[in-house]
């Protein structure tokens, strides 16, 4: 895998994420305290590069080789609420998905770095030469810069040139936690076109046969308040400094000891196979489109073949089909998943929109479930609307005409927004503010268009014509009035609940001033 040109170009791109700032360093990547201390690359990266030289094989005082050894895993589980329309209560109900993620150790997310951006070329060298490459979407590098922007719009617009057509939308549950070994080794290898060396074969064991610790969970066991130690002046440089013992190898092995580190070694209880890779690293990223390689090429082989348009993001995947054979092109693309890549679709987010002419000849979007027992020629418009029901693909929401920012995604900025703006407000009436005004410039770089790089800047930059994005790149935009009119007044919303909450603030600090001056009288 290593060469000295692959090395120049990955360090000379990973460089970038590391500045001095006024003389302090500066990590553009998340600096997550972990197990190991945090890696300062441009003065390092020499190490960094003797190890990969060496192909993860190290040699001890006395000449002994052993190869590289990955830490544990950090694991968080990301808690998303959303708001889901419940079709046997007839109402809409705040849900949470819970998604675990794992983040490597500083250095081992170098190595994982390294070798995803070079299998990364293999990957989408095999996928070309194989003709599939349009196909999947995510985690790739040689897009030419595309974003969701342009893969919805795409999408869309092909719905526009066909007319009438069914969009088939499915979702593959816990996608990451069900990848069967044995299909993805056999994959790995496929790809590299030779066996896997024995390096890379390490690092499938490490992705495979993973271990992770939680935070949480080291904490309360040796009951540390990581908050405290912040107030004093005292955080730890790595999770290992408070775990008991003098030698790093003493406290692994007390964290094994007391249960603190988990290993993914036992097979499924279900299927008997072993399956599931860590969910976060850039390896994982790359290694959920190798799983597959051969899914994506027969689906793309009878879209060819059979008239339909076939796309994958990840876990979500797309058809376009002709109404009439899109119940069978559903059928087969479950059980092909199901029964040879052992995955799973989530039955109740299987989404088949219908698209064709309305009762005022506009092609519109509508729910295929709430359409089986009404006839489509003789809908009214009060029918219409009933089961009226906009494609969702890539964060965006499409109903045949407009093409707007998906309904729950801005109900979540929404509700983060008012979320801080009570935070904010609450922290300017503590007895521990340091001022009596309430600081509003961070609020409106993460949810005001004032922002560089947040939701209302992205959903700005999609409602274009065009857009410049982070790398300079001018890039086509959704070009939607639809968009620009969800977001319009998202300051005066902002405004007027920031006056509000504070009035409320002030109002009850008045009160609380006159009752506690009469219980001094």
């Amino acid at each position: 895998m290593f060469t000295d040109a692959l090395w120049e170009e990955w360090s000379s791109k990973e460089e970038a994420n590391y500045r001095l700032v006024n003389g302090k360093r500066k990590f553009l990547k998340k600096s997550y305290l972990h197990l190991d201390n945090r890696f300062w690359f441009p003065e390092k990266k020499e190490e960094l590069k003797k190890i990969l030289q060496d192909r993860l094989l190290l040699q001890d005082s006395n000449g002994k080789k052993r190869y590289w050894s990955f830490s544990p895993f950090l694991r968080v589980l990301v808690k998303t609420p959303r708001f889901r329309y419940d079709e046997e209560f007839k109402t809409f109900n705040l849900e949470s998905k819970i998604r675990p993620i794992c983040f490597a150790s500083h250095l081992d997310s170098l190595i994982f770095g390294f070798y995803a951006y070079g299998l990364t070329k293999v990957y989408e060298g095999y996928i070309d030469k194989a003709g599939f490459s349009d196909s999947v979407l995510a985690y790739r590098s040689n897009l030419g810069g595309k974003s969701n922007i342009q893969f919805a719009k795409e999408a869309f617009e092909i719905i526009r040139l066909k007319g009438e057509c069914t969009a088939i939308a499915l979702d593959i549950k816990g996608y990451f936690d069900h990848i069967d070994h044995g299909i993805l080794k056999k994959n790995w290898a496929q790809i590299l076109n030779a066996p896997i060396p024995d390096d890379q074969y390490k690092i499938f064991k490490t992705l495979t046969k993973y271990s992770y610790v939680n935070q949480l969970n080291i904490l309360k066991r040796y009951n540390i308040d990581l908050a405290k130690l912040k107030r004093l002046g005292k955080m730890p440089a790595t999770l290992l400094e408070i775990v008991p013992g003098d030698q790093d190898y003493q406290k692994y092995t007390r964290l094994r000891t007391d249960g603190l580190i988990v290993t993914n070694e036992h097979p499924n209880k279900e299927t008997g196979r072993h399956n599931g890779i860590p969910q976060g690293s850039s390896l994982s990223a790359l290694m959920s489109n190798v799983y597959l390689i051969e899914f994506d090429r027969e689906l793309f082989h009878r879209s060819q073949a059979e008239g339909f348009v076939y796309r994958r993001y990840c876990d979500d995947i797309l058809i376009i089909c002709e109404t009439s054979k899109a119940n069978e092109i559903k059928d087969y693309v479950i059980k092909k998943i199901c029964d040879e890549f052992y995955l799973t679709i989530q039955q109740r987010k299987v989404d088949i929109t219908d698209f064709y002419l309305n009762s005022k000849g506009r092609l519109a979007a509508f729910n295929r479930k709430k359409l089986e027992n009404l006839n489509r020629s003789g809908l009214s418009l009060k029918d219409e609307k009933r089961v009226s029901k906009p494609l969702q693909y890539l964060g965006f929401e499409f109903d045949g005409t407009n093409i707007r920012i998906r309904t729950s995604s801005l109900s979540r900025y929404f509700r983060k927004m008012k979320a801080r703006l009570d935070k904010t407000v609450a922290m300017s009436y503590s007895a521990k503010a340091k001022s009596d005004k309430i600081f509003k410039k961070q609020i409106f770089e993460r949810y005001s268009h004032l922002g560089k790089r947040n939701f209302l800047s992205y959903a700005y930059m999609a409602s274009n014509k065009e857009f410049t994005n982070v790398a300079g790149m001018i890039k086509e935009g959704m070009n939607s009035s639809a968009i620009r009119k969800q977001i319009s007044r998202h300051f005066a919303i902002l405004m007027t609940s920031l006056k509000a909450k504070n009035h409320r603030r002030y109002s009850y600090k008045l009160l609380k001033g006159k009752a506690d001056n009469l219980m001094k009288v």
